[in-house]
């Protein structure tokens, strides 16, 4: 088994996300979805990130014959099944699909939270005061 498939295949052991991994590792979900495309390794500059992420050692993440640590079982503590199917359905997405679909979500709660209402939008405000 390579490092990459490794990779993936830890994720969903773990009920972990590529979108998570990549928020986690700072970068686009369009990098995480390379490596898997084109079946290539991460760079060694994001193995141990990736690591605390999965919660495994490095030894495991690169070998896999390490005696691992707890595993993760959720991407968040307390995460409801709804929840986690969202999860699992919003990966299959493509980049772009997602985005709007964040936006719409953004559109729709907006009102539920009481967001500030400028020029007869619902908008929400940052800390800083401006709309994001």
């Amino acid at each position: 088994m390579t490092i990459c498939e490794r990779l993936f295949e830890e994720l969903d052991r773990r009920g972990l996300t590529a979108y998570g991994l990549c928020r986690h590792l700072g970068v686009a979900t369009s990098v995480t979805t390379g490596w898997k495309q084109r079946g290539t390794d991460p760079p060694a500059k994001y193995v141990v990130r990736i690591c605390e992420f999965l919660g495994c050692s490095i030894s495991y993440f690169l070998t896999g014959s390490d005696t691992e640590p707890e595993t993760k079982k959720s991407p968040a503590p307390g995460i409801s099944e709804n929840g986690r199917e969202m999860l699992e359905l919003y990966e299959k997405l493509p980049e772009r699909e997602q985005i709007l679909l964040i936006g719409r979500l953004q559109e729709m709660t907006a009102p539920l939270l009481g967001e500030v209402k400028k020029g007869g939008t619902t908008e929400a405000a940052s800390s800083s005061g401006r709309a994001v």
